[in-house]
């Protein structure tokens, strides 16, 4: 004869069981963001130039690399280049595939013939993610930084 003194709530060791279950969904969703985030505070996001070149009527083209991983948001690829002290010419951004692999980008623009020179430049890269705030998405660096990159004339 064996005497269990436990009560047997049947209602709640279902309630309990959903409750459990709906924990679970909800560490599972929030994971994915929350590992993101921490590559991201880790340094995990990269974003390198590696070459550029202008040609002579003014076409100017920087390419380089990028890593990142999703959080779910829209992020891009944004690069400037240094027309004079700390006077930034900005580019536009291209979308980035965040899956945590290295990836190539390249981004050309037209610019006023003469304004660059084959030669040594200083460039600015970001990884740029647009998170949803209300109704306007509010920009936030993930990664930045500034390089020389010699521009060859092509």
């Amino acid at each position: 004869m064996s005497l269990s003194f436990a009560p047997s709530f049947p209602a709640f060791s279902s309630l309990s069981r959903a409750a459990a279950v709906a924990a679970g969904a909800v560490l599972l969703a929030v994971a994915p963001a929350a590992s993101a985030a921490q590559a991201a505070d880790e340094g995990f996001d990269r974003v390198t130039v590696e070459s550029g070149s202008i040609t002579s009527d003014g076409e100017l083209t920087l390419s380089g690399s990028y890593r990142c991983l999703s959080t779910g948001d829209s992020v891009r690829v944004a690069a400037s280049i240094e027309r004079g002290e700390n006077v930034w010419y900005g580019m536009d951004s291209i979308p980035a595939s965040c899956d945590g692999s290295w990836h190539q980008w390249s981004n050309t623009k037209a610019t006023e013939p003469g304004a660059y020179e084959p030669g040594p430049v200083r460039v600015k890269t970001s990884l740029v993610e647009f998170r949803r705030s209300g109704f306007i998405p509010m920009p936030t660096v993930r990664s930045e930084q500034v390089q020389e990159v010699v521009l060859k004339e092509v």
